[in-house]
């Protein structure tokens, strides 16, 4: 027999067992990469998309940035140290309200208990106005006020006219001036620095 067939002879042999078995699994592998590969392009493209969608937010953020940078430095000039002294105060005048409401709801219940009208201290008078002159200056930016006109002159302004003195500071500058009381109302505030300036 001839090993190598001649051409009449290779055309009516029969193809080998394996190769239907061989063409099966090639054309499976061959299916299983588009599909992989499909699968891929399409990954890619998703991740194509989500950063430009990332590039957008980081445009964004860097206009954030900018804005953040000039609010920055328009409140530069915030002078932190002040604002300090600021909530400083309002700490102690909420504690000093406090104390008046707590005050005032005790003598409440003792009218209640005794049964009668509850008369006034003169010296709790004079503190409520003191204490309103106090709340109008650290209103007006004022620190470590002190009301210099003494509590009984005080008392006589409750239903008057008059003045109170007081001192205060404000920036670091001693102030001094007058509350204008006006039958029993605060008025106006004159205060004015401690030193004049000559030009």
């Amino acid at each position: 027999m001839n090993p190598f067939p001649t051409t009449t002879e290779s055309l009516s042999a029969q193809p080998p067992d394996w190769l239907p078995e061989a063409l099966f699994w090639i054309t499976l592998v061959l299916v299983l990469v588009g599909i992989v590969g499909t699968v891929g392009v399409w990954m890619l493209v998703r991740v194509v998309r989500d950063l430009r969608g990332s590039s957008a937010r980081l445009e964004a953020l860097d206009e954030l940035k900018i804005l953040v940078r000039k609010l920055v430095e328009d409140r530069d000039d915030l002078d932190l140290r002040r604002l300090e002294h600021v909530l400083v105060d309002l700490r102690d005048t909420q504690k000093r309200l406090e104390d008046s409401l707590v005050r005032a709801i005790e003598s409440a219940r003792k009218a209640d208990r005794e049964g009668s009208q509850e008369v006034l201290h003169p010296h709790s008078v004079a503190e409520s106005l003191g204490e309103r002159v106090l709340n109008r200056l650290l209103a007006m930016g004022y620190t470590r006020v002190h009301v210099v006109t003494r509590p009984e002159k005080v008392l006589e302004l409750v239903n008057k006219d008059g003045e109170i003195l007081v001192e205060a500071r404000r920036d670091g500058v001693l102030h001094k001036g007058r509350v204008l009381v006006r039958g029993g109302r605060l008025a106006d505030v004159e205060i004015n620095p401690a030193y004049s300036i000559f030009p």
